[in-house]
């Protein structure tokens, strides 16, 4: 079993930008800062292997101090390969006034392959946050649609304090084919919005999924809280959740980060 249990992320607010002041990445997971990018700091997640394999047991806690900016991404959509039997934790903190945006490439589970996840979020009041949580079919092309053994994943947020979220999906074979469930979807996502920083953004999203014709491609469904917005995308690959996911969150993100976070893909 490969553990990058130690894995550590911080960013500062220093002298009007957002900062890493701290990044130790145990293999197989690597953690690429580059500079630039607006007044935010942003990291991306690599790995050695490309992806997950074998037993790894990968976790990652991050630090965003108050008044700094993160957006932390991935190089690419998260491999889960054969016969992996893989798990990843990621636990941030977010401080006052501060803003994290935790958007990865969506994850691809091979066929056979067992992959699960974790995402904690411990917000301060006042801090903000977006958390876009995606996963494809797999390998479609190679005939591997739905083809995995196991892929869970969850998602819990706390606003000082006090929980206000556990969302969890779990995808098996045990429960009944997998492929006839999903329908004609290949790509799903769940996207988690809270803190002052996005009210606007909030209400403005809340209220286009709510005018949408409910056959409308992709399907898309928004939960309203008090805290803020839960939205839920059944798309029909992986092209068609991005496009849609971008319409709706590249905006705020811009704002929040000073640059457009698309422009910066490779």
């Amino acid at each position: 079993m490969v553990s990058g249990l130690g894995s550590e992320l911080a960013v500062e607010h220093s002298r009007g930008r957002s900062v890493v002041s701290r990044a130790l990445s145990v293999g197989p997971l690597r953690l690429l800062a580059p500079s630039g990018g607006g007044h935010a700091a942003w990291v991306y997640q690599s790995s050695l292997g490309g992806g997950f394999v074998g037993a790894d047991d990968v976790a990652l806690r991050v630090d965003v101090a108050a008044g700094a900016s993160l957006f932390l991404s991935s190089q690419a959509s998260t491999k889960v390969y054969r016969a992996t039997r893989s798990r990843f934790a990621l636990a941030a903190t977010v401080g006052i006034d501060a803003t994290l945006i935790a958007w990865p490439e969506p994850v691809t589970c091979f066929a056979g392959a067992s992959f699960d996840q974790t995402q904690t979020f411990a917000l301060a009041a006042g801090a903000s946050l977006i958390v876009v949580d995606a996963w494809t079919a797999g390998r479609v092309a190679r005939g591997e649609r739905w083809a995995f053994e196991r892929f869970a994943t969850r998602v819990t947020v706390s606003i000082d304090g006090a929980p206000v979220l556990d969302e969890a999906v779990l995808l098996s074979p045990a429960h009944g084919a997998l492929a006839m469930r999903q329908g004609d979807a290949d790509a799903c996502a769940t996207i988690v919005i809270a803190g002052p920083r996005f009210a606007a953004a909030i209400d403005t999203i809340a209220s286009a999924i709510s005018t949408r014709r409910m056959d409308a491609a992709p399907l898309a469904s928004a939960s309203r809280w008090p805290w803020g917005l839960v939205v839920r995308i059944a798309a029909r690959d992986p092209e068609a959740l991005a496009r849609f996911t971008s319409e709706l969150l590249r905006g705020p993100t811009t704002d929040a980060l000073g640059a457009d976070p698309f422009a910066r893909r490779w």
